[in-house]
């Protein structure tokens, strides 16, 4: 980031360290949810003196682990926490699959990203639609997936600047001598708003929603309307279906071959910079200095690991992962509850701080200041989840 106000925070470890205190998992009893008056307390791991390791781009990864917790098995944690100063050149970064159907683990992301600092698995998915982003994606200046719902999302500016924030779609269709209709979905997973929703080759391969009738329009005309079983069909290399119900929809089917149409779109934020990137993100653990703990029942109360992004005060990005060791029914369990995150990012100095997806998805990778790639989260023999996209530091 070239701005100073606003850095990445990260922290890693020696493939050493690693090695020696990521041993098997151990497979449990189904943990219960937790009463809805009771919390579990928070840890105080980070009271422990860390294992410090200095990784490119003038970052930090700071490491605390209890080890192996044998006669409690969801009490063995891990917190990598990766300060990404505000002087570094390491710019927040979100990178996606060659569609939003697609997935990649996120090894295989930071190989093609050589500025890459650290980086950690994005946002939410549907694993059942093809890994299928579930809020909005933004790369490269690129507006691949939104809605005209105000979206959470960590929006990242050209220059640099990040920050937990909003996302969302404003654009219009017109067309020669029938008007005009706003876009509320690009790439949605299913329609979007009562205006017209807009599919391109991003969105893949697979079938996607539609509605009364199916507009392809290429080169700024209508080149089919598709009605009955024929809608549904991608978007191929430069097209854009058109696709809406109730009004827009009628709209849409009286369109007919040659008519020239434009199309354009655009993300709004309400971050106080343009949108050049963006990932969905979860609630905010840290919201200037406020905290929110969530509710301490239910999905929110178990131990499960966890990924985070927080934003000092000062400017740095800090990027954090807190795992566990233990296995149940195939599933990773271990790592934090909601509250104690938002405790873990406050104490770690972030004055915001936001969640990303979690459970099987926590992955960090990061790069040494010698330059080797290294797996922190858990040790780099251990399977890692394909994810729709990945946030990093440079």
């Amino acid at each position: 980031m070239n701005a100073p106000t606003w850095r990445s925070a990260l922290a890693l470890t020696t493939a050493a360290a690693l090695a020696t205190t990521l041993t098997g998992a151990v497979t449990l009893a189904t943990p219960r949810t937790a009463d809805a008056a009771t919390c579990r307390a928070t840890p105080t791991l980070l009271s422990r003196t860390p294992t410090v390791t200095k990784l490119a781009g003038g970052a930090t990864a700071r490491i605390w682990d209890t080890g192996p917790t044998p006669s409690n098995p969801q009490a063995s944690t891990r917190i990598v926490a990766v300060t990404v100063p505000s002087s570094s050149t390491a710019n927040p970064r979100v990178r996606g699959a060659s569609s939003l159907n697609s997935s990649r683990i996120p090894s295989a992301y930071f190989l093609d990203a050589p500025t890459a600092v650290v980086m950690v698995n994005g946002g939410v998915f549907n694993a059942t639609v093809g890994a299928m982003p579930d809020l909005p994606q933004m790369t490269s200046g690129w507006l691949r997936k939104a809605r005209s719902t105000h979206d959470p999302a960590i929006v990242t500016a050209k220059d640099g600047r990040s920050l937990p924030s909003r996302l969302w779609i404003t654009g219009s269709v017109s067309a020669s001598g029938h008007g005009y209709q706003a876009v509320t979905g690009l790439n949605w997973q299913s329609l979007a708003g009562s205006g017209i929703n807009a599919y391109t080759p991003s969105w893949g391969k697979a079938r996607r929603p539609y509605g009364t009738a199916d507009v392809v329009v290429a080169g700024g005309k209508v080149v089919a309307v598709r009605t009955g079983t024929t809608r549904g069909q991608a978007a191929a290399s430069g097209q854009t279906i058109l696709t809406a119900t109730g009004t827009a929809g009628s709209w849409l089917a009286s369109f007919r071959i040659g008519t020239s149409v434009s199309v354009g779109y655009h993300a709004s934020t309400d971050a106080p910079f343009p949108a050049y990137e963006a990932v969905g993100r979860g609630a905010r653990f840290l919201n200037q200095g406020v905290k929110n703990g969530g509710t301490c029942t239910s999905r929110d109360e178990l131990l499960r690991p966890r990924t985070a992004v927080g934003w000092t005060n000062s400017g740095d990005l800090l990027v954090v992962a807190v795992s566990g060791r233990a296995t149940v029914d195939g599933v990773r369990y271990g790592g934090a509850t909601i509250h104690q995150m938002a405790d873990y990012m406050a104490k770690l100095g972030s004055w915001d701080a936001t969640n990303l997806d979690g459970g099987g998805s926590t992955t960090m990778v990061a790069r040494t200041a010698s330059g080797k790639v290294i797996r922190l989260d858990r040790a780099g023999t251990e399977w890692q989840r394909s994810v729709p996209n990945v946030f990093s530091a440079g």
